[in-house]
């Protein structure tokens, strides 16, 4: 004959523990550093920015992003025409690129 087995209560769910925050952790934006930010966003490289404010590159521009904050316009420079050597002439590509 069979034993009958006796119910076993459940062990409790416990819930998982949460990761220890990274060395350094997270920071909080101040006022005055989303001010910074902001003012500074347009004309400023994002590497420099973060060297002032202490933060990551990756920070800096998440948070540019949660702002809708973006940068000027870039100048273009008029294209150069390219030399290309081609036996013992040099033919020289026009400026957008097509060959003449």
């Amino acid at each position: 004959m069979r034993k009958a087995l006796s119910k076993k209560a459940a062990p409790k769910r416990v819930a998982k523990k949460t990761r220890a925050p990274r060395k350094g952790g997270t920071r909080a934006w101040t006022a005055e550093e989303i001010k910074m930010l902001r003012a500074t966003f347009k004309q400023t490289v994002t590497r420099e920015i973060a060297k002032k404010l202490k933060r990551t590159l990756s920070s800096v521009r998440s948070k540019a992003v949660a702002l809708s904050l973006r940068k000027a316009p870039a100048k273009k420079a008029a294209p150069k025409a390219k030399v290309i050597k081609k036996g013992p002439k040099r033919r020289v590509v026009a400026k957008r690129g097509r060959r003449y």
